[in-house]
């Protein structure tokens, strides 16, 4: 491809991602969901230039980014060109999807968590412990009001409510793996219709029925849940926080898993396609009702033992 070309194309998609990073900033409804595609300009670039053109690209659209918005697009434009220029590198390189997913989440992870370091070092302000502590404030607040009224909640209430504060904080990392985790999901998503239409390189995605995440999974499932059982140590320990975060982070993709082997209930036995949605949309919205649960003990013998198999055969 010659430089003329070259330059047409650079520009043309540095006009495109300039008019998606205005309707994310302006327009804050549809902002929400161009949002997702303000990485496929550079996963274009990437795919079709040397990584050189592909930074030089993102130097450019963070110039830009300031004159659309301020300075503080910025580190949007760097968090969402790093993100596409990771996919888009290792699609050229015809690199295995998990590979792929797992650097764009590392990479967005990464970028998340540097603007996070930045704005407390600039600002000399903690957002998570001032949101953490607002929140603190509008439950003792709503204590009051409730005391006021003479519905004073019981003291375990009350306790399980703080607790329930203290718990999101010690959480905070893995919810930053799952942000980013989703994020980099609904970029897929958003980037495979457009990459199917303007590139020879596509996102083959798998099927999420036939998701099988590795067996060794289970037995580490099982190792922490002993260890969050008895090993006893301070909720403000670096231990207490490594176990629980761990915990968390394996139930979710146990909760994967067992997902998928609803939706590879549902194909083999020839559902409607609303109800394995329906299943995941109730669980999602009622987390800790036995549904969770009953999902959460599929994905288990699902890891344990060969029922995909079983169900082949039945059929």
């Amino acid at each position: 491809m010659n430089n003329g070309r070259r330059i047409a194309e650079g520009g043309a998609l540095l006009a495109l991602y300039s008019i998606l990073l205005f309707i994310t900033i302006q327009v804050p409804l549809v902002g929400i969901f161009t949002t997702f595609f303000l990485p496929i300009p550079f996963i274009l670039v990437t795919i079709k230039q040397k990584l050189s053109w592909s930074l030089g690209y993102l130097f450019i659209a963070s110039l830009l980014s300031i004159l659309i918005g301020t300075i503080l697009s910025v580190p949007i434009t760097l968090l969402m060109g790093a993100t596409g220029i990771a996919i888009g590198y290792f699609l050229k390189k015809d690199k295995p999807m998990a590979s792929m997913f797992i650097s764009a989440v590392l990479v967005f992870l990464g970028g998340i968590l540097l603007i996070y370091a930045a704005s407390v070092l600039i600002t000399d302000v903690n957002y998570i412990e001032k949101s953490m502590n607002m929140t603190e404030g509008f439950i003792k607040k709503k204590i009051d009001i409730m005391d006021s009224l003479g519905q004073a909640p019981t003291e375990q209430v009350k306790k399980q409510m703080y607790e329930s504060i203290d718990m999101i904080n010690t959480l905070m990392p893995s919810l930053f793996v799952l942000i980013s985790v989703s994020m980099v999901l609904l970029i897929f998503f958003a980037a495979h219709p457009i990459l199917k239409r303007f590139s020879d390189k596509t996102l083959k995605w798998p099927h999420f029925r036939d998701l099988r995440l590795p067996k060794s999974l289970l037995w580490y499932y099982l190792i922490t849940m002993l260890l969050a059982l008895f090993v006893n140590t301070d909720k403000n320990s670096f231990v207490y926080m490594a176990i629980t975060n761990l915990f968390f982070i394996l139930q979710f993709f146990i909760l994967l898993q067992g997902y998928s082997l609803i939706f590879y209930i549902a194909h083999v036995k020839s559902w409607a396609k609303a109800i394995p949605v329906l299943i995941v949309v109730f669980s999602l919205l009622l987390p800790i009702t036995i549904i969770t649960t009953a999902v959460r003990f599929l994905g288990i013998i699902d890891l344990g033992f060969p029922i995909r198999e079983s169900i082949k055969k039945k059929e």
